[in-house]
């Protein structure tokens, strides 16, 4: 004999399924969380090599000093294309604004071989103590980073006017020590104004000090009118070992004085320029 369920059973069954059943229903959706997005690298784009190899630089630093007041410092690099390609400098950015580079041209085609200089002007007006700014070269075949310093001497350490004593004491002390002009309190007019600078800087800072002064000495030799004709040789050889005796001192490093050689061949060039060879004329015969 079959026997079934109790229908009363069956619908509480059933009812309990569809309550379950709705309460699930009712349940809200499980929160999900959106993947991070995460961007892709930023590279940086390839970076040139740089010139080291390619150019020689006779220094990567330079470093002036002046007298306290001076508006500027002026800097000069010189360098070389050692490389079998032509080097285009397209430009030269500085570190700050109170600095400004210049390039002979701009964009500015070296040759394999060939040379020539960047120049720098830093404004140090009020300046006391180190000034240092980076010079960055631009190049098609890399860059390079140049420093510069400027160092201003305090109000107290900036030389005044020099007194007729004073000028009759140092002649005196070049007399009988013309390398004197070298050393001491006469290095600041002769020694630092001649750090970096070559040509007619350099002849007016350390040369033109003496020769081309509205108060030159009687003994300081007047070069617009030497009494003998000028060489290249003979302007070297005077500038390099000086005069014995007299005095002018030898401005050669050999010989303890300030110059390379390099500044030396450039005031060469200079003098043989402006101060073109006179030949001297032998005086007109008398006619009786």
């Amino acid at each position: 004999m079959k026997t079934f369920p109790c229908p009363r059973l069956v619908l509480l069954g059933v009812a309990g399924l569809l309550i379950a059943a709705n309460t699930f229903a009712q349940q809200p959706a499980p929160l999900t969380t959106p993947p991070i997005q995460v961007p892709p690298p930023v590279l940086p784009p390839p970076s040139l090599p740089g010139l080291d190899g390619l150019i020689v630089w006779d220094a990567e630093r330079k470093e002036v000093t002046v007298p306290n007041g001076t508006p500027q410092a002026q800097f000069t690099f010189n360098l070389t294309n050692i490389s079998t390609e032509t080097i285009t400098i397209n430009s030269v950015s500085t570190s700050c604004g109170c600095t400004v580079a210049k390039l002979p041209e701009q964009p500015w085609h070296i040759a394999p071989g060939t040379n020539g200089q960047i120049s720098a002007t830093m404004n140090v007006a009020g300046v006391v103590g180190a000034k240092i700014k980076t010079l960055t070269v631009n190049s098609d075949k890399g860059s390079k980073l140049l420093t510069v310093q400027g160092n201003v001497l305090p109000p107290s350490a900036t030389p005044g006017p020099m007194t007729a004593m004073d000028r009759e004491a140092n002649q005196k002390l070049a007399i009988a020590d013309r390398q004197a002009v070298f050393k001491g309190d006469c290095a600041s007019c002769h020694a630092a104004p001649a750090k970096d600078k070559t040509g007619i800087a350099l002849y007016t800072e350390v040369c033109g000090i003496c020769h081309e002064a509205k108060n030159r000495a009687t003994m300081v030799t007047d070069l617009h009118k030497l009494p003998y004709a000028t060489t290249p040789e003979i302007w070297r050889n005077w500038i390099a070992h000086g005069k014995p005796g007299g005095l002018m001192p030898a401005f050669a490093q050999a010989e303890g004085g300030i110059l390379t050689d390099e500044q030396i061949n450039s005031l060469v060039t200079y003098l043989v320029s402006a101060i073109p060879s006179k030949p001297v004329t032998a005086p007109a015969a008398v006619v009786h």
